[in-house]
């Protein structure tokens, strides 16, 4: 009997499963490359995106989306934002009536939704959408070291739900009701973490990014006060605590890719890595969503001009450090 299918095998949607299946539940892990089906298999590692990690045995792996979605009541979604829509076209009438658990953080391009609104739009209303959201590398989840998450959902029963049905003795789940703030938060920290890796690689100091980290929370708090979120929301697990971990953390995809674009270009660094970069897609959607709220998110204006208009970092840098001298706003 399956417990749980897990869309997306990337290495958080692997890690969870592998984190379910230490709590006692049996996966069926949905897995989009077929050559990596077949390493999983074979030789039960997610090599693409997990490497160095052996899967529980009861993790049970396939490439057919209708299944997975059929297999079991409680669907954890794991796929990349930009995926994230068509795929649940594609498995929409399997999913009615599920319990869904977004893993998924992003911003839809051309929309603005959120991932739970993308959700709701594909799948009516009515659907049972909760989000899950906090610092958590997979690396580290896959390796047990304890890690502190929050759900979110405007169904509280199913918050709770997902917090009995996830919850470990080293992987600490908490609920909320402030949806926006959660996913927001969630989603931002990969934009934020990028400009962290163009001061990692810069050797700017330490100051220097404690400063920026600052001023990118309140940034993202602008952005979600202006979306109806609550400010506390991001004092918490998927604000300033996701925040810290993705633009301080070796571990970080987003940090990494703000490093690199001190020497490569946005595109041949995308190009030669089969991981996502969220924060890539998150920084084209928040600046236009900035935008249309005009919202005044600095940071976010430097990264979209240095990632989509080819600005010079050390040019955007000082653009930022000329701004006019004002009062503190958190």
């Amino acid at each position: 009997m399956i417990d749980a299918a897990v869309m997306g095998a990337g290495a958080w949607g692997t890690a969870f499963a592998a984190h379910l299946a230490r709590t006692g539940k049996k996966s069926l892990l949905w897995v989009y490359e077929e050559d990596l089906l077949d390493i999983i298999r074979h030789e039960k590692v997610n090599a693409y995106y997990l490497p160095g990690y052996r899967l529980p045995d009861t993790i049970e792996c396939t490439n057919d989306l209708q299944r997975a979605a059929d297999s079991c009541t409680d669907i954890i979604i794991a796929v990349p934002s930009f995926a994230l829509r068509s795929i649940l076209q594609s498995a929409r009438d399997a999913l009615d009536g599920k319990r869904i658990l977004l893993l998924t953080k992003g911003i839809e391009r051309r929309t603005f939704l959120r991932v739970s609104q993308i959700a709701y739009d594909v799948l009516g209303p009515h659907a049972q959408v909760a989000v899950l959201s906090g610092p958590s590398f997979a690396q580290e989840v896959v390796k047990s070291s304890f890690t502190s998450v929050v759900v979110a959902s405007s169904n509280k029963n199913l918050s709770l739900h997902f917090q009995a049905f996830t919850h470990a003795e080293t992987f600490r789940v908490y609920t909320a009701d402030d949806v926006v703030g959660v996913e927001l938060g969630g989603a931002m920290k990969n934009v934020m973490a990028i400009g962290a890796g163009i001061i990692q690689g810069l050797h700017l100091g330490n100051n220097t990014l404690a400063a920026y980290i600052t001023r990118a929370l309140a940034e993202v708090k602008r952005l979600g006060q202006a979306m109806g979120a609550r400010e506390t929301t991001f004092m918490g697990l998927s604000g300033i605590g996701d925040l810290i971990l993705t633009c301080t953390g070796p571990l970080s995809r987003n940090r990494a890719f703000g490093i690199e674009l001190i020497t490569r270009k946005p595109d041949e660094i995308l190009a030669s890595q089969k991981t996502v970069v969220e924060g890539y897609y998150t920084t084209d959607a928040a600046y236009s969503l900035a935008k249309s709220l005009s919202v005044e998110m600095p940071i976010t204006e430097e990264l979209y001009r240095i990632i989509y208009e080819g600005k010079d970092i050390i040019t955007s840098i000082g653009d930022i450090q000329k701004r006019d001298i004002k009062e503190e706003h958190l």
